[in-house]
């Protein structure tokens, strides 16, 4: 898990980085505009997807699940199609990015779980990882997702209505990264509403229902 983190944690930095702090997003165009972090950061997601799934599929378990697979197929596909496309690289820095910060969180979460000794030896620092991931998904997940995703979906429909110039992009690409976007969109609100039933386990102290957790993503 952790080796599976490592260019999340860089892409979750630059993302933050250029998200909140570099003034040249204010101007660029959020559909087809050349942004070199941006750009590096989606070839990093390619590796990243490249690594992920034969090693998931090698390692088994709950890694090697239809939905875990499909999710890092889907992703790959979508980092492809920037790449090429020179497409989104505005909205890749946040969904590709900005997002991947509670991903180290969840590896602490996970390891904590799958060893509940090593969880017993260290109860408080369990307790405020999981407090730290919750926070974190809520907040990228979530609260941000929403008003970014309208922006995205306001500018991707115009290139599909408006016939504004698409940089010879067919209009499936457009309509691919619609439906996975709502996909996961509804992805993250099922995660959403899998950690707040968590968080109210946690703070009620029931034992059962944190036994009974699933792994989120």
């Amino acid at each position: 898990g952790f080796t599976f983190c490592l260019p999340f944690v860089f892409l979750a930095t630059e993302g933050i980085r250029h998200w909140f702090f570099d003034p040249s997003m204010a101007t660029m165009d959020r559909n087809f505009g050349d942004h070199a972090g941006g750009e590096r950061m989606i070839g990093v997601m390619v590796g990243a997807q490249f690594f992920d799934v034969p090693s998931s599929l090698l390692i088994g378990g709950d890694l090697a699940s239809p939905n875990f697979i499909a999710h890092h197929v889907v992703v790959l596909l979508l980092a492809i199609f920037a790449l090429h496309y020179h497409y989104a690289f505005y909205y890749g820095i946040y969904f590709m990015g900005v997002i991947e910060l509670s991903t180290p969180l969840l590896a602490f979460v996970d390891l904590f779980r799958d060893y509940p000794k090593f969880a017993a030896a260290f109860p408080i620092t369990n307790e405020v990882v999981r407090i730290l991931f919750a926070v974190a998904f809520y907040a990228v997940r979530v609260v941000l997702w929403i008003p970014v995703s309208i922006d995205f979906w306001t500018d991707a429909i115009g290139l599909v209505t408006d016939n504004q110039d698409r940089h010879n992009m067919p209009k499936f690409i457009l309509y691919f990264w619609l439906v996975v976007h709502l996909g996961l969109t509804l992805l993250q609100w099922h995660w959403g509403l899998m950690i707040g039933k968590a968080i109210v386990a946690m703070v009620t102290g029931d034992k059962e229902a944190r036994a009974n957790e699933t792994k989120g993503a």
